[in-house]
């Protein structure tokens, strides 16, 4: 039968439901992202959550499909009949541990003082496990699993537990080997929930406080550097030391108002500790690095390795901010020499002075940022 062209593209996108099939359907789902009132912040959970999601995707293998990602959650199937609840457990705390250890690394390794990056150290996971008969929908080249089970699983996601830390397992799924008790470290509790059109549905749930607890530490950090009486510049600034910080830690964006910084280039789009930035001077380059970021209600201290391979020198670079009032704060920077060899005369010189051009600069760029089209991410009423 021929089909005119015009109808072609229409007719391979209308849905067409598959057979229906058994399948575990396990959703590990983040809480913790609620309350973000900038578009910054916004960026900033994104990327946090981008790097989450990551982190727990690698640590499921091949056992379960990732069907979809739902903004903080990730729902995975795995077909055929159910899995064990050793295998659940073992399922769930694999990505369980590679979420809270992924958190502590960004915890660790953060440089930015806004609400997103600071919630990062209450983030929480939650699992709800399900199993049952499930439809896949076919829409041009995507697969889309549905059908009451996968509405139940979703609606689980909200309910009574007074946590947002658990292992959530149906009580059908729960009892599977009910004649074959396993033992674990858990404490379950029977509950239940009333969904409208759906009705009761029973489960188990287990607190993962105690699992929390139990994830690997991190390493210490290596950033560790010599500190001498190199005096700092100091340049009072009228504008919010939240804002005037955000400005500095921004490296690739320091090209619009770093003296003589051409371009910045770097492997990742994102600023944290160890992150690398090549930045291009008219004459030189320089490799950047995050080294140390120290927050509170009235001072930022923010540390930077810099390497000028064509100077042969090793620096690095601190800067403080410290609060005055809401619309004005009190900023400060030095070098510091981080080679083996001492800086000659004249080279010292010449980076005092441009330490003393940096914070002119610097100041400059916030007065011109005021009353233009900039937004400051972290003033709020």
């Amino acid at each position: 039968m021929f089909i005119p062209p015009i109808f072609r593209n229409f007719i391979t996108h209308i849905p067409r439901t598959m057979a229906t099939t058994n399948a575990t359907i396990l959703i590990p789902d983040i809480s913790g992202f609620t309350e973000f009132m900038t578009t910054t912040e916004l960026n900033h959970s994104t990327l946090a959550i981008n790097m989450l999601i990551d982190a727990m995707i690698k640590a499921i293998g091949d056992e379960y499909e990732v069907a979809e990602i739902e903004g903080d959650a990730v729902l995975l199937v795995r077909k055929g009949s159910a899995p064990s609840r050793e295998e659940i457990l073992n399922t769930c705390m694999n990505i369980f541990n590679a979420f809270h250890y992924q958190r502590k690394w960004m915890q660790q390794h953060m440089v930015c003082p806004c609400g997103a990056c600071q919630a990062i150290t209450n983030l929480t996971l939650k699992f709800v496990v399900h199993h049952g008969p499930v439809a896949e929908i076919t829409v041009g080249r995507f697969v889309k699993q549905s059908g009451p089970e996968m509405i139940i699983a979703h609606r689980l996601l909200k309910n009574s537990i007074g946590s947002n830390e658990y292992l959530l397992i149906t009580e059908k799924l729960f009892e599977e080997e009910i004649n074959n008790p396993v033992q674990d470290e858990l404490e379950w509790v029977s509950s239940s929930e009333e969904y409208p059109s759906i009705g009761t549905v029973n489960y188990r749930f287990a607190l993962l406080n105690n699992a929390r607890e139990k994830v690997p530490e991190l390493p210490r950090l290596q950033n560790d550097y010599c500190v001498d009486n190199t005096c700092y510049v100091e340049k009072p600034i009228p504008a919010n030391f939240r804002d005037v910080y955000m400005i500095v830690m921004n490296i690739p964006g320091r090209a619009e108002w770093v003296p003589g910084l051409r371009k910045v280039e770097q492997d990742i789009p994102a600023v944290f500790i160890g992150s690398i930035h090549y930045c291009t001077f008219e004459d030189y380059q320089a490799v950047v690095s995050p080294l140390r970021m120290t927050l509170s209600d009235e001072q930022i201290f923010y540390a930077e390795s810099c390497i000028i391979p064509r100077l042969d020198l090793s620096l690095v670079y601190e800067f403080v901010f410290n609060k005055l009032d809401e619309k004005s704060c009190f900023f400060a920077c030095r070098f510091l020499n981080n080679g083996q060899s001492p800086i000659p005369e004249d080279l010292h010189a010449e980076l005092s002075q441009s330490m003393q051009d940096l914070a002119e600069k610097l100041a400059a760029y916030c007065i011109q940022m005021e009353g233009s089209p900039f937004d400051p991410a972290f003033q709020k009423e």
